[in-house]
């Protein structure tokens, strides 16, 4: 079996890129570097680009993939088993994965991924969140129609407070994510125009959710915007900092590219709504479809969440998406792009007419529109890579219809 993308974007959510050479505990044996690459090959003080983390990745990823076919052969595993071992693989190691299944049915597997939460005998939050989540995707169904769909925010302080307490999370859940609920004030759902915007937010938000030194304090809720933007992402945080729900979804609007500027639960609508960014407010019921990235806020001041766990978005801006195969057996579903650089982002235009696909590459991926020669694209810094060339995930508008898929970068200029 191969991982699917939401295995990738699991062990995404969790590792977070670093091109310097860390300890993420002191008491490791070795240093780690780019997607979690850990080992005696990193160096102390190493630097590395974003590509070659990138290439670093997958390579792993390839190592975690194998070991984990070679030790699961004899079980029945459906893809969510399969994406949870591998993430667990990759992260504790194949002794580890080995001892975890050997001999076990399906059923005591998934009771016993959550025992590997320690590091020197010592309990971390950080692995007690991955264990779940690895094991609530190990225990989900493959049906869509099964889904458990999951918003992170930030919530309340570790003396169930909105002020006062320590900085950082105290508790592993002062911002967190948990199953999505319909709020007593009912919610406004605001969903993102661009499906990159929208994977990017929940992205985002998994990112605080999994990072300790972001709390929960109403009194100091700026302080967490000043962080990020010294350190540009979420996951790169590494002093205590405070925020509130409404600053923490601004601070994934920010690592999205786009600032609304300050606002509170009260004013967040207008605010989003000024950016150019979102569809039309609607009105969240029991029957509304959400999708990843989907920032839901009260009707009356309260709380606001991002959806981090739901419906995947699709070719259009409004979250459909096309039939699996199409023409001469090419795909014509939207893939999600697999990797970021922040220095990819900007305006670009097409040199010739061009294809956009629905993924990378013209043998595999049926083309959504030609976009005529001169075609203004605009890309949020995601691509993927194809035989060393990047495949940009663009927006691009023809005839006053927006369109979302992959160009190659061969073919576009900066504006």
């Amino acid at each position: 079996m191969e991982i699917s993308e939401k295995g990738i974007a699991l062990i995404k959510s969790f590792e977070s890129c670093k091109l310097t050479a860390y300890k993420a505990l002191s008491t490791e044996e070795h240093y780690t570097i780019g997607w979690g690459h850990y080992g005696a090959d990193v160096k102390v003080g190493q630097t590395i680009s974003q590509n070659e983390a990138d290439a670093l990745f997958l390579s792993d990823l390839q190592r975690f993939v194998k070991y984990t076919n070679t030790y699961t052969k004899s079980l029945a595993l459906n893809q969510n088993q399969f994406d949870a071992l591998v993430s667990f693989c990759y992260n504790c190691g194949p002794g580890t994965l080995k001892k975890l299944v050997s001999g076990r049915t399906v059923e005591e597997i998934a009771e016993h991924i959550t025992d590997h939460t320690k590091s020197k005998g010592k309990v971390i939050k950080g692995l007690v969140r991955r264990r779940q989540e690895e094991k609530e995707l190990f225990c989900k169904e493959n049906e869509v129609k099964s889904m458990v769909i999951k918003v992170g925010s930030a919530r309340i302080d570790e003396n169930g407070k909105i002020s006062g307490g320590t900085a950082g999370d105290q508790t592993g859940k002062e911002v967190s994510t948990q199953a999505y609920y319909m709020h007593s004030k009912g919610w406004y759902l605001y969903r993102a125009k661009d499906a990159a915007v929208a994977e990017r937010l929940a992205a985002a938000m998994l990112e605080a959710c999994n990072n300790d030194n972001v709390g929960y304090d109403q009194g100091n809720r700026l302080d967490v915007i000043s962080k990020l933007k010294k350190c540009g992402s979420l996951s790169k945080i590494a002093e205590k900092t405070e925020t509130d729900c409404s600053s923490l979804v601004r601070a994934c609007c920010i690592e999205s590219d786009f600032d609304p500027g300050n606002f509170n639960t009260s004013s967040e609508g207008a605010a989003l709504g000024k950016t150019g960014m979102f569809e039309d407010r609607k009105s969240v019921t029991s029957t509304t479809e959400l999708f990843d990235g989907d920032i839901l806020v009260t009707k009356k001041k309260g709380h606001t969440v991002i959806v981090v766990s739901g419906n995947p978005r699709g070719a259009t801006c409004d979250g459909t998406s096309g039939s699996s195969v199409g023409k001469g057996n090419l795909i014509t579903k939207l893939q999600s792009a697999k990797s970021r650089d922040s220095s990819l982002s900007g305006t670009y235009k097409t040199t010739s007419n061009l294809n956009l696909r629905y993924g990378p590459g013209k043998d595999k991926y049926d083309s959504i529109i030609i976009l005529p020669a001169g075609t203004k694209c605009q890309c949020y810094g995601y691509y993927t890579s194809l035989s060393g060339t990047k495949w940009l995930y663009v927006v691009a508008s023809v005839d006053g219809k927006q369109y979302t898929g992959f160009a190659s970068i061969r073919y576009l200029s900066r504006a």
